[in-house]
């Protein structure tokens, strides 16, 4: 079996090509990431998109659901937080009117 060589195409240089393979790298790294069902603070903190001194802040204060093996190092089910960030929804004032004409048309009809 011959040995085969990366040969830049024109205009590229190894440099190009090296940068190239390290952004597949990160985004391979963070695809197998977000697959993963236990999350450490770090992983938590980007899921949310919040700094990772304001995820400590929310598990000292016992307001968002997490896991202290040891009373050690801190976890997260990815579930569970995708929970959580989604558990206060607002309801838009569309649909909270969309609600009032239901009832009031129900109540009118004696339904």
């Amino acid at each position: 079996m011959k040995e085969q060589f990366l040969t830049p195409k024109p205009g590229n240089s190894y440099e190009e090509i090296k940068r190239e393979l390290k952004k597949l790298e990160q985004l391979m790294t963070r695809q197998h990431q977000s697959q993963k069902p236990i999350m450490s603070v770090d992983e938590c903190s980007e899921l949310l998109g919040l700094s990772v001194s304001y995820v400590y802040r929310l598990t000292s204060e016992k307001r968002i659901p997490h896991y202290k093996p040891y009373g050690k190092k801190l976890y997260f089910r990815r579930d569970e937080i995708i929970e959580w960030a989604l558990s206060n929804k607002v309801t838009p004032d569309g649909e909270i009117a969309d609600r009032v004409r239901t009832h009031a048309r129900r109540a009118r009809r004696g339904v």
